[in-house]
């Protein structure tokens, strides 16, 4: 088994690095790789252990993106954390970011709901709010709180994973408090990427459209992640078939988080192409001049 793509506390996991490399080493991963969102936080560390360990290692960052009418998310493999550029870029990032919080808290106020900013960035202690972190925002005032549309999250029937169902009801593309990431636009991050010898490569596309991932090869996106735990065998064939079709190579990734984050993905994904998977990133990242283990 691989998995190219995992979270740490860097981000939204729930777990550190030091878990993840001895999850990774009682699985018998082969390779795994780390890619938490917006951030190269937890990369220098788990390098270090993967390196003492002897595990392959492919350090990546998961960037917040938006194409046209889809809020995408870039998986920007081989990132040279070491380096003040790459640092630099994930500062500006994360600026942005904010100001993308805000005016989702803007947009949520708009909507009815009871919710403050920085008492929401007081809950996510400083990092970028999750769904579960919007949900306990919005309930901390008792009025917000007996909210139906709150509830639903506490002790209704989408309270199985406020995580992800908040993001998925509330925030996502086409959702009611939607709110575009103009700042990130996909292609230009692709762009911004390659010049930092990262190697671009679409997140769990579910539905994306194909034509969106014509162009964005066009742009210079090198691979696609078609296996997932959000795609079942039908999206695989559909996205390993058009992954071929583009010229694109494919890899595999779980987007681990941790049993209190997202209890249904488990670490680990088993799939017949890990080698070629394995082989065609690390000569990508050859070509790029990215950062990986062997």
């Amino acid at each position: 088994m691989i998995d190219l793509h995992i979270h740490t506390v860097a981000s939204d996991g729930s777990e550190t690095a030091a878990e993840i490399v001895s999850q990774v080493r009682g699985k018998k991963l082969k390779a795994f790789g780390v890619a938490d969102h917006n951030t190269i936080g937890s990369l220098a560390e788990t390098y270090s252990l993967a390196q003492k360990a002897g595990i392959a290692f492919f350090p990546a960052s998961e960037i917040d993106t938006l194409f046209r009418d889809q809020d995408l998310h870039l998986l920007a493999y081989g990132i040279h954390f070491d380096r003040a550029e790459c640092r630099a870029w994930m500062e500006q990032i994360r600026s942005a970011k904010l100001d993308h919080t805000r005016r989702r808290v803007a947009r949520l106020k708009q909507l009815g709901f009871r919710i403050d900013y920085d008492e929401l960035m007081q809950i996510s202690q400083g990092k970028m709010p999750t769904g579960g972190d919007y949900v306990k925002a919005l309930s901390q005032d008792p009025e917000g709180r007996q909210d139906p549309r709150v509830r639903n999250y506490l002790d209704g029937p989408r309270s199985n994973s406020p995580y992800m169902n908040f993001y998925l009801d509330w925030l996502k593309a086409g959702k009611p408090a939607f709110v575009p990431f103009e700042e990130m636009e996909c292609d230009k991050v692709i762009e911004k990427a390659l010049s930092l010898g990262a190697v671009p490569v679409l997140a769990h596309p579910l539905d994306t459209p194909p034509e969106y991932v014509a162009d964005l090869k066009n742009a210079g996106l090198r691979g696609i992640e078609a296996y997932t735990s959000y795609h079942n065998r039908e999206k695989e064939n559909y996205w390993k078939k058009t992954a071929e079709e583009l010229g694109l190579f494919i890899t595999a990734g779980s987007d681990y988080h941790g049993k209190p984050v997202k209890p249904d993905v488990k670490m680990g994904i088993d799939c017949p192409e890990q080698e070629q998977i394995l082989s065609n990133l690390k000569q990508a990242l050859q070509k790029s001049g990215g950062i990986f283990l062997e």
